[in-house]
């Protein structure tokens, strides 16, 4: 569905991201997780076409997106920063809407409002972070979006309205099959939601796998041995992080696997137990391996 090929953008000679190679299946979640800086905006806008990439292509559907006005209309976008219509009322934005994007459905607006009671008549700078934030969020919906592209979508919103957002999102997956990419540093909402999670750090991808696949394969272990721990046991590379305490050693590991616990026994392991890692560690530990 969603193909960004050998992406790469720089400002003033300074490289925001750097040969980005990422494939999103059609009614996918993706998430897009990094630190400050790495380059999350910067891939989300030049997915969208508002940057244009300095090498590389970004296709939806097998077409180019680039001054592709047509598929344009089958993407909605959220972007992290709602101030492009700030000096208009929302019910003027509407009007926009039903002139710009020929699938715009006004009622499913309106039906998006009910759940969201945003006031029409306000003009968006006079709405609260979060109160923009869902706004620009009912009109990329009200699109009917094949490719939906939110950054940082639930900045501002509060428990109740983000549960809501999360839950209308995820349904309209379900129904239509639309594809979306979602950028968050809440992480706990992407894990609630994502199938797809992609590690951006530096302009560079880290780790892109199914949320699933990166449960299994990243794990954090308690291990007691029976005597002393072999020689030159914190350098094994499966690991990504080690800590010591008494005895006992903390191991954090991305090649989790049967081999590794059979490795660990053979090597004199009396105690190991296995926990399992939110996707806010998992980031943590990649960014600083």
């Amino acid at each position: 569905m969603l193909q960004v090929i050998n992406v790469s953008k720089s400002f003033s000679g300074k490289e925001a991201i750097k040969n980005i190679n990422l494939e999103v299946k059609k009614g996918t979640i993706m998430g897009l997780v990094g630190p400050n800086g790495a380059g999350k905006s910067t891939l989300l806008r030049t997915i969208v076409d508002i940057y244009d990439p300095d090498g590389g292509k970004i296709q939806v559907n097998g077409y180019d997106i680039k001054d592709n006005f047509e598929l344009k209309q089958t993407i909605g976008y959220v972007a992290d920063r709602n101030d492009f219509f700030n000096s208009y009322k929302i019910n003027d934005i509407v009007k926009y809407y039903k002139f710009a994007y020929k699938n715009f459905d006004i009622d499913k607006f309106y039906e998006l409002n009910a759940v969201f009671e945003i006031p029409l008549n306000k003009k968006l700078s006079k709405l609260s972070k979060g109160n923009a934030s869902r706004v620009a969020f009912m009109f990329a919906m009200s699109l009917a979006p094949e490719l939906l592209v939110l950054d940082e979508p639930t900045s501002g919103l509060d428990p109740i309205v983000k549960r809501k957002f999360l839950q209308l999102l995820v349904e309209d997956v379900s129904e239509r099959g639309t594809t979306v990419v979602i950028s968050s540093h809440n992480l706990s909402d992407l894990e609630s939601i994502c199938d797809q999670v992609v590690f951006l750090n530096d302009g560079e991808i880290l780790k892109d796998n199914t949320l699933d696949n990166l449960k299994t394969s990243m794990k954090k272990l308690q291990i007691i041995f029976k005597d002393t721990a072999p020689s030159g046991f914190e350098c094994w590379p499966e690991f990504i992080n080690v800590t010591k305490l008494g005895r006992s050693y903390n191991i954090v590991t991305d090649n989790y696997s049967e081999e590794l616990l059979a490795k660990l026994k053979d090597n004199g392991a009396l105690f190991i137990e296995e926990l399992n890692l939110t996707l806010e560690d998992m980031l943590i530990f990649a960014v600083e391996k």
